[in-house]
């Protein structure tokens, strides 16, 4: 196709998942016109289910980790229906009725899988795979985290295993084939997580191994048998924020994390295993909102392992001087996301050295979107945030700073990140605290919540707000024609989470510094653990029945109960 056949429009985005329709709908908002581009005949991208192992999309047990309340679209409220955690059918189908809502349809073209994108005379130029060209003085790409499997294992630490080898990205459900095998997880993600759950009861030995170890919790809380479980990830308000800071790992907060997780306010990291400790603190490494399925682990359905140190036919040997025989292993290993399409000199720029994690410094007319990793709570509600930042950008409604300014920033957030995950792995290189980015990204495009005009305008609403779990209508309120609305939502949001009661033991709890105290009991814990005559002594029928007494707490509050 010739150039003067190719379509124009004001902004191209690549890919039509959750990011991409987001994107698109910002572009229309803010009168800019826009060509979503996707490769797959369905929206949704990772959540449109498929039974085919060689396209990557959610299991067909898949539940959302992250509550509706961190995950909805600011203007767009998910249907009560669904309920707190839902499932991929439920999320597919919200994704189409967002379409819906914001005509978005005229503006996606499905089938239209990318092939290359250059810039030319100031235009980028996206060739699709049918013969499609689309230019555009604009580029965003949301071709989402999870691309290209992991598997780097296989030619390294598995290369002699005799074994069946997978990875998760091919399992859409329990394999027949596993039945009654010895199979191994590697990765302790909450695909692993998933993965685990779904073939415990079916295989003859589960061995899971977490390498860097993990810290766990449930997506409900329990704290006393007369109350409901309630959404952990709704204790997340500005006053809670302010009592119990984030970036500080909870503080006040963290013990409700271990009792609600395991039944133990000696849980370190959420599960109490000593496989699985590492040294990272709360909040500064990655989060496993799937913390039901350590009732695997406590039950023996389920063999917690560390790190493997070699492997050799069906042998595995561990790093603690422990091995296994295993005839399938299950790699949880994650994914790297690559842009073939984009020319060299861009492709093989990491995303960390882009503006904000999202603009490239040197052509801040290429954005990247729903890259940026939070610990906890939701890579949507960041990816929304970026879109709306990006739609004021490209309609000149918002002034970046200049290329030094943008690469000086570039540096120095880096910098801040590489040093807040500094004991964490960084697999996951775009990893971030969801409120310290979110919040930074709104202020710099004006949808940061003014608690303060507010507060004098009307101090009720005010304390709403800042009381109110988070949910991305927050960013609504400095818009008049949504404030009502999304105050009204914020109310029932809150209902059923944590009062000022809540507040104020939390503020105690923190003050008598009751974590540090836990967590010093919890490091004892773990040298007991580690100590060859506790090794010696842990299965003796005495100790076995001390610790069927220990877990009562958790079997009558938590199993089964705390899960979506």
């Amino acid at each position: 196709m010739s150039e003067s056949e190719s379509i124009f429009h004001d902004v191209t985005v690549i890919g039509a998942g959750w990011s991409g329709l987001m994107a698109c709908k910002y572009m229309l908002e803010f009168g800019l016109t826009v060509a979503t581009l996707e490769k797959r005949s369905e929206v949704g991208g990772l959540w449109c289910f498929s039974e085919d192992p060689n396209i990557v999309t959610v299991m067909q047990t898949t539940r959302t980790t992250s509550s509706s309340s961190v995950t909805e679209m600011s203007d767009f409220p998910m249907p009560e229906e669904i309920g707190c955690f839902p499932k991929h059918a439920d999320i597919f189908a919200y994704l189409k009725s967002y379409c819906d809502e914001f005509k978005l349809w005229p503006h996606i073209r499905l089938d239209h899988g990318v092939k290359s994108v250059e810039k030319r005379d100031n235009l980028w130029r996206v060739e699709c795979e049918n013969g499609s060209v689309f230019t555009s003085k604009f580029l965003i790409i949301c071709t989402g985290c999870v691309q290209k499997p992991n598997r780097v294992l296989e030619q390294t630490l598995l290369k002699d295993f005799a074994g069946k080898i997978y990875h998760s990205s091919e399992l859409k459900s329990f394999v027949p084939e596993h039945k009654g095998k010895r199979v191994m997880v590697i990765g302790g993600g909450e695909t692993a997580s998933d993965v685990v759950e779904e073939w415990c009861d079916n295989v003859d030995r589960l061995i899971w191994s977490i390498p860097r170890g993990m810290h766990f919790f449930r997506k409900f809380a329990k704290i006393l048998p007369n109350r409901q479980p309630q959404v952990l990830d709704k204790a997340s308000s500005r006053a809670m924020k302010f009592v119990a800071p984030f970036t500080k790992g909870k503080p006040g907060l963290a013990w409700v994390c271990k009792w609600t997780s395991n039944g133990s306010l000696l849980a370190y990291q959420g599960h109490g295993i000593s496989e699985w400790k590492n040294d990272t603190k709360f909040f500064q490494c990655f989060v496993n909102k799937n913390g039901h399925v350590l009732d695997m682990v406590d039950y023996n359905r389920c063999i917690p392992k560390g790190a493997i140190e070699s492997v050799k036919g069906n042998e595995v040997h561990f790093c603690d001087g422990t091995e296994e025989e295993v005839d399938i292993i299950i790699q949880c290993t994650g994914y790297k996301a690559e842009f073939p399409m984009l020319p060299a000199e861009i492709k093989t720029v990491p995303l960390t050295h882009n503006y904000k994690y999202l603009f490239n410094v040197e052509d801040p007319t290429l954005a990247f979107i729903g890259y940026v990793r939070p610990v906890l709570g939701s890579l949507i509600t960041l990816a929304e945030i970026q879109s709306f930042f990006s739609a004021k950008v490209f309609s000149g409604l918002c002034e970046l700073p200049s290329r030094d300014e943008r690469q000086r920033i570039a540096v120095k957030d880096k910098l801040f990140w590489d040093d807040y995950f500094k004991d964490s792995s960084r697999r996951l290189s775009t990893l971030v605290e969801a409120y310290t980015y979110g919040d930074d990204i709104a202020r710099l495009c004006g949808i940061f919540p003014d608690f303060w005009t507010m507060f004098k305008r009307n101090p009720r609403q005010a304390i709403t707000a800042i009381c109110a779990p988070y949910d991305s209508c927050s960013f609504r309120l400095n818009q008049p024609e949504y404030r009502e609305k999304a105050l009204q939502h914020l109310r029932y949001q809150m209902s059923g989470t944590f009062s000022p009661i809540h507040l104020l033991l939390i503020l105690f709890m923190r003050l008598i510094w009751f974590d540090f105290w836990l967590d010093v009991l919890g490091e004892i814990k773990y040298k007991i653990q580690c100590a060859g005559w506790w090794k010696k002594i842990r299965d003796c029928r005495p100790i076995r029945f001390l610790d069927w007494c220990w877990q009562a707490p958790k079997r009558w509050l938590f199993d089964n109960k705390t899960r979506a």
